[in-house]
């Protein structure tokens, strides 16, 4: 249990660094890529304005607006006439009668004139005013306009490098994350072993208290219990004595389950194998048949057979009696009681249902049902035997074979579900 504990802290404190991780890097990256997208509108706007061509002159309305204080610090940057050689551009104008000229194609490398004019003739093809295109290992933007004269221009513009910063930093920013997430997994399984020793250290002398009190209190109510016997030899019954006598049965069980609860409570201390949970409920749906005619109750129990599953035999004997045990002292009088034991949907997990009738349970609290001695009536007067830790039981070890065990209720029938790893 503890570990499972210390497992569940690390697991939940890797995931919110992630969560914040993805959330600080997406941010920087969705910035980044916007300002590159701005980047590449703002060049483009400025070579249609140029007819095709970038000088330090011109080129300055690429950057933004300079007048703004936020723009010229943080996003566009402040202007440097210089910057305008770093962008890879060509341009082409067309005529009336469609023949295409080359405007300017020094700013590229290894664009040829043949491929300039291919590509310009299956853009004039498209009712596309912009757009992008792959040339070589390069992805252009281009752009359709007029020039002054009223003839066509094409401007296309090398986005591919614009985006390098865009691609680096989020190859970083991925790279950095996952070392980070590991680093933090080293630290936290280190730190997290000594945060808990004192939890451990006080979780195991509160086991070992119970266990020894256990035993001791056994002593005692063994001796009560055979002079009780004696004194009914002897003649002496009474309601007082018969009283004593139940009170002897229902402490000893308490005793027992206490114990049993602090033997269960790591796995460490439970052999698991292969059982078959199909057999252990089909003979403890019999066993109980017997009681719930007694009390009244329509009992139906349908088990698939040859269900393998990962546990201890006792132990997973002991689950069942508990919910079965369960379903008889809290079902309604004249009620129903149904068991099934069944395989999931894909077949992997074994899936146990005991449900009785319950007509009160809309509204109660189901989340605290499996909390240690917690009793639906909370004064504890409640004419139902029991000490509310049967359940709490019940999922500590379900628990510790890896399963899962929940209750729900519905349409007048409380619901206890079991969940267990099929083996084969």
């Amino acid at each position: 249990m503890i570990q499972r504990f210390r497992w569940k802290f690390i697991y939940i404190s890797l995931a919110s660094l992630f969560i914040v991780m993805v959330v600080t890097m997406g941010t920087l990256l969705f910035i980044n890529y916007n300002q590159s997208q701005s980047e590449v509108s703002r060049v483009m706007t400025a070579l249609i304005k140029n007819d095709g061509h970038l000088t330090p002159r011109n080129a300055q309305p690429a950057f933004g607006n300079q007048d703004d204080a936020i723009n010229r610090t943080f996003l566009a940057g402040r202007y440097n006439p210089e910057a305008v050689y770093q962008y890879r551009y060509f341009s082409v104008k067309v005529n009336s009668k469609q023949k295409i000229q080359i405007l300017n194609d020094a700013n590229v490398y290894q664009v040829t004139s043949k491929q300039v004019k291919q590509v310009s003739k299956n853009i004039l093809k498209l009712n596309k005013v912009e757009g992008n295109v792959v040339i070589g290992q390069n992805r252009y933007r281009y752009r359709k306009s007029k020039t002054k004269l009223g003839d066509n221009i094409i401007v296309f513009l090398n986005e591919s490098l614009i985006f390098t910063r865009f691609w680096l930093l989020l190859r970083i920013s991925v790279a950095l994350s996952i070392v980070a997430l590991i680093i933090f997994a080293l630290i936290l399984i280190g730190v997290s072993r000594r945060a808990i020793k004192p939890i451990v250290v006080t979780y195991n002398k509160q086991r070992e208290f119970i266990t020894n009190a256990g035993h001791e209190l056994k002593t005692p109510l063994a001796i009560i219990s055979a002079n009780t016997e004696m004194e009914e030899m002897l003649g002496n019954d009474s309601e007082w004595l018969q009283s004593t006598k139940e009170q002897t049965e229902r402490l000893t069980e308490l005793i027992n389950r206490l114990i049993a609860m602090a033997r269960t409570g790591e796995t460490g201390e439970v052999v698991v194998g292969k059982v078959n949970f199909s057999e252990i409920v089909k003979q403890d749906g019999q066993d109980f048949k017997s009681i719930m005619q007694k009390n009244g109750l329509h009992y139906d129990v349908k088990v698939s057979s040859n269900i393998f599953v990962k546990g201890e035999e006792h132990s997973l004997k002991e689950v069942v009696n508990i919910l079965f045990d369960n379903a008889c002292k809290y079902c309604d009088k004249g009620g129903q009681v149904s068991v099934s034991l069944t395989r999931g949907r894909l077949g992997k997990h074994a899936i146990l249902r005991v449900n009785n009738t319950y007509v009160d349970g809309k509204g109660k609290d189901y989340q605290h049902f499996f909390d240690r001695f917690y009793r639906q009536d909370e004064s504890h007067s409640s004419n139902k035997s029991g000490f509310g830790i049967g359940l709490a039981m019940a999922r500590d070890i379900v628990e510790a074979f890896q399963g899962k065990i929940g209750v729900h209720w519905k349409n007048g029938m409380i619901s206890f579900v079991v969940n267990l790893k099929i083996v084969k």
